[in-house]
């Protein structure tokens, strides 16, 4: 999960790893976000890369979805935003 926090009261975007895993960049709310995470692109891979890992780990990713493809070659984790965030938290058309 990749979360892009806006707030008023920063100067620097940044990048935090959070349980779950979770990615979130922080961005101020003056800035242009594609400005911002080029800023911290370097940063920004890492987390990415940190998060994807540990969606393999039983210890560090609880929420954890599996989806096999077709033909059954491939599967994709994900990770259940239901369980990081409640169902209330999930927007729905």
């Amino acid at each position: 999960m990749i979360e892009i926090a806006i707030r008023d009261d920063l100067v620097e975007p940044f990048v935090e790893r959070l349980p779950g895993p979770i990615v979130r960049i922080n961005v101020a709310s003056s800035q242009d976000v594609v400005d911002a995470v080029n800023l911290c692109r370097s940063d920004l891979h890492e987390a990415v890369e940190w998060a994807v890992s540990n969606l393999y780990s039983d210890d560090l990713a609880h929420s954890r979805v599996f989806i096999r493809n077709a033909n059954g070659q491939e599967m994709v984790t994900m990770v259940d935003p239901c369980v990081t965030y409640g169902s209330q938290a999930i927007v729905r058309p």
